[in-house]
């Protein structure tokens, strides 16, 4: 926690909601006094604030480098800095900026979120009991959510639930246990007194927040903190999630994250960003949702393209491991499961009509022609020159050239270089939550459970090819007979690939070095050097510096 003065004014967005929209606006105060959250107005401000830092985790490159970065799934494109965090080299130390960063926006929503239940706790006058109790059960839903997101990175964490007003010099580690308590305190009170259907679209409520409580079981399991009943918890609340309300699996996997259908009936909740480009950007005040950037190509070099909103900016920050393209969307299984041809862009066609050198020999390309292929598999340069057009197989792929990951571009931008995107960010959906229950009954009942199967063949079914859906749902029991945690985390892979799991997936399932190692090459020396104790990402030495006692009173990870 760092020691701020009073920091709420500083970030406060405040929410005002007009009575012919359903949706949460914001606008930015920067000079409020303390008594106003004590009036009505004031007190609903600072709950919206209360919001605002999820927009420093979700959508962003920090959030992004944290979980994308450094594990089976991603290794580092040719641009972007923080390579160190892919490769776990000793540049990535206490002075990181990406963990200062996620450290300091999460206390920064802590402190908000315990200004509201503090205020709450004494009443507001004005505000009648029923939406004073409301408004408390969202802070602590985001209270709750602030510190998951501390533990699985940092492990023990300064634990503090009491409103910050001045400069605070002492702070110390709280056991991990103590921190999950909280955590499921404040879940457990969300649950007991949000709606089922928020009134603000982007608000808390009652299924959202047992979605990520039993996220939450899910990983204290396999920690030291582990309760007895813990995927028994984390079960049941993802069978309440999936039976009890109106969500359901879109037919389509692709339409998921089909641009303007980000409110669908899979989404449980989502981070919210907005075309208003005054009030659109992130925590670090320019990019909004800025994921469309970091999973692109530069096909703006390519023979017949040029840069367009709709192809995106190319940034070619996270590159996908051969491992992602070859063997976790198995080429046999592509035949039937849809999800390889509609996670990436495997074709450009032709916005700049003309005659290019192409692998040595003159082509023409028109208007409307493919002009770049990923096949996705190898053949010899002689059969790729068959084709009129560039063609990238596996082998070909490098730092620069590579399948776009496409779930997060977003074609509403202003224009080809702007950088701030307005979709929001799908946090939790309902395919996640039967990964969840999967997980919980393969932890409990091995690979036999039919529960296990049921759930994860949900998943496996809506992503079938049509007339395909019997073929992948029957290959479901051998893999996971044969390959157990690791076929659930290739589903996990295939289904949530570049919506930040990826990292906490690894962690919370003891692979993160296995199956990292293993499969990405930037990992391993000469590059990289990952160790077991890079299963904590490192205190921000600024936190230690500015503890009264320093690192005898807030001690580093180990390893750091």
């Amino acid at each position: 926690m760092f020691k701020y003065l009073k920091i709420i004014a500083l970030v406060l967005v405040a929410g005002m909601f007009a009575s012919c929209s359903d949706l949460l606006e914001e606008e930015v105060y920067t000079q409020v006094s303390d008594s106003r959250y004590n009036t009505p107005d004031g007190f609903e401000e600072a709950v919206n604030a209360a919001y605002y830092p999820l927009r420093s985790f979700y959508g962003t490159e920090q959030g992004l480098t944290a979980t994308v970065f450094g594990t089976d799934t991603y290794r580092e494109g040719a641009d972007g800095d923080f390579k160190y965090m892919n490769r776990y080299s000793n540049e990535f130390d206490s002075f990181d900026y990406i963990s200062e960063w996620i450290w300091q926006n999460m206390y920064q929503g802590i402190n908000i979120t315990n200004t509201v239940v503090q205020r709450a706790e004494g009443g507001v006058d004005g505000v009648s009991q029923e939406i004073t109790t409301r408004r408390a059960a969202e802070a602590r839903f985001l209270r709750g959510h602030y510190y998951f997101i501390l533990v699985q990175l940092f492990g023990p964490v300064h634990l503090t639930t009491e409103e910050t007003e001045g400069v605070e010099l002492e702070a110390s580690r709280a056991p991990i246990d103590q921190v999950y308590n909280q955590i499921i305190s404040d879940l457990e009170f969300a649950i007991a007194n949000l709606p089922v259907e928020a009134g603000q679209y982007g608000r808390a409520t009652k299924p959202a927040s047992e979605h990520l409580l039993a996220r939450v079981y899910l990983t204290r399991a396999t920690t030291d903190a582990a309760g007895s009943d813990d995927y028994q918890q984390a079960a049941n609340l993802a069978e309440t999630v999936i039976d009890d309300y109106n969500f359901e699996l879109l037919e389509d996997f692709g339409d998921v994250h089909a641009v303007g259908n980000e409110r669908n009936a899979e989404v449980i909740w989502a981070v919210q960003f907005s075309e208003n480009t005054l009030a659109n950007v992130s925590a670090d005040g320019k990019n909004g949702n800025s994921s469309h950037l970091y999973f692109n190509f530069p096909y703006d070099q390519e023979p017949g393209l040029f840069r367009t909103v709709e192809f995106g900016r190319p940034f070619r920050r996270f590159r996908p491991t051969q491992f992602t393209t070859q063997e976790m969307y198995d080429l046999e299984d592509r035949d039937v499961d849809s999800r390889y041809k509609k996670t990436f862009k495997d074709a450009f066609r032709v916005i700049d009509p003309g005659t290019y050198e192409i692998d040595g020999v003159e082509t023409t390309l028109a208007e409307g022609d493919t002009a770049i292929w990923f096949p996705g598999y190898n053949m010899p340069i002689e059969e790729q020159q068959e084709y009129n057009m560039q063609v990238i197989t596996p082998e070909e792929y490098n730092s620069i050239n590579f399948p776009p990951l496409w779930k997060h571009m977003d074609p509403n931008r202003a224009g080809v270089n702007v950088t701030a995107g307005s979709r929001d960010w799908l946090a939790f959906r309902l395919a996640e939550t039967h990964l969840i229950a999967a997980e919980a009954y393969y932890y409990m009942d091995g690979a036999a459970s039919i529960d296990a199967i049921s759930h994860l063949n949900a998943v496996r079914e809506r992503a079938a090819w049509p007339g395909e859906e019997a073929t992948v749902v029957s290959r479901t029991p051998q893999a996971l007979a044969e390959d157990g945690i690791d076929f659930i985390l290739d589903e996990r892979g295939r289904e949530l690939l570049g919506e930040g799991f990826r990292w906490f997936d690894l962690k919370r399932t003891g692979k993160l070095v296995e199956r990292t190692t293993a499969h990405n090459p930037d990992a391993v020396p000469p590059l990289g050097n990952l160790q077991e104790f890079h299963r904590l990402r490192p205190i921000p030495q600024a936190q230690i510096d500015r503890t009264e006692g320093g690192e005898s009173a807030f001690p580093q990870n180990p390893g750091y």
